[in-house]
């Protein structure tokens, strides 16, 4: 293929790029790079090709590469697509390593947006991948590969493909048959969206990967910087007491990997997805009961002032006026601890004295 060869009369080819199966473009009439891809597809499969192609031409979102253009040159059809600068997840991780947690995230809310656009549209991606999400200098993640064939697949099929790519994303290496243990939210975000029953809601995905995206989870904190102040911590109490209550149902998996603590401080309960609660956080009833949720919610109270996980017997040697509140959220028996409203006046007071 000469370098001087055009598609349509007005798209000059240029060098190749993406291991050769895209190539920069300069399209001659509105003076841009842009790039094209040849649609190789079987004979059979032409036409639903051509006209999945024109249907992603109408897609407009700041994370989906532009389809521009769809040409017919030698009776080969070509796609025209928007220039993007910068390099692919897969060229990017291969060459710098696993990206940080929060970058991951950002990453995912970006691709889980683009993809909600097209699924909206009755468009299904079918070629979620590494090599297909750009990475620009700006920080945002794109997503190409628009106008191929799905062969059928369903919008279920993108998110798993979501998952395997965040996973690669954080690991390195795709899934395969083990995906990656850790008890943080992103990776249990990961295997919930792998899980053979099928991904989580849309909306429970997006929440979690938008928190990630500006927030760490409050055990990566206290290991960072070790217990946290008494009324940063009766704070932390409030606002999850409030989201649980919220929530109007069981959540069954309150612990510091599950809180995370965004960039003004304050603390978000994620969705429990599939994961369980640790045994240090788990109620000794073990009853899916808002009782169960307050002594979990105690036991990551008390984790977070003493820097440790609660055990019998275990001193409270920091919490100062959160000592009583923690006794009772700790209660062996459900009956003692307090309801919603008294945790909520009892933290409000202990953050009003300090």
């Amino acid at each position: 293929m000469g370098e001087s060869r055009k598609l349509a009369g007005r798209y000059r080819l240029l060098n190749p790029l993406a291991a050769g199966s895209v190539r920069l473009a300069f399209d001659e009439s509105e003076h841009r790079d842009v790039t094209v891809r040849e649609l190789r597809v079987p004979a059979e499969l032409r036409d639903a090709a051509l006209q999945e192609a024109h249907r992603a031409a109408g897609l407009r979102h700041a994370s989906i590469v532009r389809v521009l253009d769809v040409v017919i040159e030698d009776q080969t059809p070509w796609l025209v697509m928007e220039f993007v600068s910068g390099a692919s997840l897969e060229q990017t991780v291969r060459a710098r390593g696993p990206l940080p947690v929060a970058q991951a995230a950002r990453v995912g809310v970006c691709v889980l947006s683009a993809l909600t656009t097209a699924h909206e549209a009755g468009i299904v991606h079918g070629r979620v991948e590494p090599g297909n999400v750009l990475l620009t200098p700006t920080g945002r993640a794109v997503l190409t590969g628009f106008g191929f064939p799905s062969l059928s697949m369903l919008p279920s099929a993108d998110l798993w493909a979501l998952a395997a790519t965040l996973h690669f994303a954080v690991e390195g290496r795709p899934p395969g048959q083990v995906p990656a243990q850790g008890a943080d939210p992103l990776r249990t975000l990961i295997r919930a969206m792998l899980h053979p029953a099928g991904p989580p809601a849309t909306d429970v995905i997006r929440e979690t990967l938008e928190l990630l995206a500006v927030s760490r989870p409050l055990d990566v904190i206290i290991g960072l910087f070790g217990p946290l102040p008494i009324p940063v911590v009766a704070a932390m109490g409030l606002a999850l007491i409030e989201q649980l209550q919220a929530r109007e149902a069981f959540h069954g998996g309150i612990q510091p990997g599950n809180v995370l603590i965004d960039d003004r401080g304050r603390a978000h309960l994620t969705p429990l997805l599939r994961s369980g609660t640790l045994p240090a956080y788990t109620a000794p009833e073990a009853s899916a009961t808002l009782a169960a949720d307050l002594w979990s919610l105690g036991a990551t109270l008390f984790t977070a002032v003493e820097g440790v996980p609660p055990s019998p017997g275990a001193p409270l040697t920091r919490a100062g006026a959160l000592a009583p509140v923690l006794f009772r959220l700790l209660s062996g028996n459900p009956l003692e601890r307090p309801t919603p409203d008294e945790l909520r006046r009892d933290l409000q007071s202990v953050r009003s004295t300090h």
